[in-house]
């Protein structure tokens, strides 16, 4: 239902679901990002979170509990998307009683964070914490002529337009590295 209620981007998608019901399920920076941008639209919000509490920024929550248009779930996870054409509803289950409820919905965003597909480059370039290859403005790693760009780098914004820009500075980098390479 990807494009049909579902979305990974309310940066992208929340203007999609004015006056509608959302769900956003997560509950860290990603979500209660999520669940900030689609305040401005949505009419309700249903927060899902597996965990007991948040795990984002203080100041996301208070933000996010003073809209006084979400409602939280925390201890539950989603067992499914309902839906024909466009989704119409999700069903959730709570972690302590294993109660299901169903909450209609219109739009489901999903912010549970991101891994960084930075595996085949763990024992040669530099990462951080979180697994993000870790660059420099001009798109550089710590090994010299390596040049990384995208989510799966330090930049902020895990956007497509920033990701496409960063991967057009890359690749500037790397011609400029190998132009400069060819002199030497």
């Amino acid at each position: 239902m990807i494009g049909r209620g579902v979305s990974y981007c309310a940066t992208c998608d929340a203007p999609l679901f004015g006056g509608m019901d959302v769900a956003v399920i997560g509950g860290g920076n990603s979500a209660f990002t999520a669940v900030n941008d689609l305040t401005k639209y949505a009419r309700k919000i249903y927060l899902i979170d597996i965990m007991p509490e948040p795990i984002a920024d203080p100041i996301l929550v208070e933000k996010a509990r003073g809209s006084g248009k979400v409602e939280f779930f925390p201890e539950h996870m989603v067992k499914e998307i309902k839906g024909t054409v466009r989704v119409e509803g999700i069903v959730i289950s709570s972690k302590g009683s294993g109660k299901d409820r169903m909450l209609p919905v219109s739009g489901v965003f999903i912010e549970v964070g991101l891994i960084p597909n930075s595996q085949f480059v763990k024992d040669l370039v530099e990462l951080n914490q979180a697994q993000e290859i870790i660059v420099n403005c001009n798109c550089e790693t710590s090994v010299k002529g390596i040049f990384a760009a995208g989510d799966v780098t330090t930049v902020p914004e895990k956007q497509i337009i920033v990701a496409a820009g960063e991967g057009a500075k890359a690749a500037l980098s790397a011609y400029k590295y190998l132009m400069m390479s060819e002199r030497e």
